[in-house]
């Protein structure tokens, strides 16, 4: 049998000021309470995570990360809305297939598809939905005038040295 080192333990208390995911017990402490005093779960820990704020030992700020199911867009072809309850049911037999039951979000301009999509079970948000791509930052450019320029010595033309 190999003996392995233990798994590294993540403070519960960070050394000095940071920005980094919560472990389990500071969640517990900072941030079930305005959870609770909203009367709602905190998410399914399997599927979020929290990053927090750091200052002084306490966590100032956070944000949950969770992944969502999103159905959207929601197109139907004028002259066709009496299709949307089979489209519902057949979107409803397939997410439950694939993830089992799960809160689904739909984005839709408010107005005709909002209000069929109300009828057909779904509840308007409290909250207003805003978006951002978060994505790599491009890689640095080299600017011509920052690399040195390499000449080549005619008694070796396998040697190239800076100028």
């Amino acid at each position: 049998m190999i003996d392995m080192l233990p798994p590294p333990i993540t403070p519960t208390q960070p050394e000095g000021d940071c920005e980094r995911e919560l472990t389990p017990e500071e969640i517990q402490q900072y941030v079930k309470p305005g959870y609770d005093a909203t009367n709602n779960p905190l998410p399914d820990p399997a599927i979020s995570t929290f990053v927090g704020v750091i200052r002084e030992g306490r966590v100032v700020a956070s944000i949950g990360l969770q992944l969502k199911l999103h159905a959207q867009p929601l197109q139907i072809e004028d002259g066709h809305a009496n299709v949307l309850p089979a489209l519902v049911k057949a979107a409803e037999r397939i997410i439950l297939q694939r993830a089992g039951p799960q809160w689904v979000y739909l984005f839709s301009p408010a107005g005709r598809l909002a209000q069929i999509a109300q009828i057909m079970g779904m509840q308007l948000e409290p909250w207003c939905v805003m978006s951002k791509l978060v994505t790599y930052p491009e890689p640095s450019r080299v600017v011509v005038g920052d690399v040195p320029s390499l000449t080549v010595e005619p008694e070796d033309t396998n040697v190239i040295r800076p100028q």
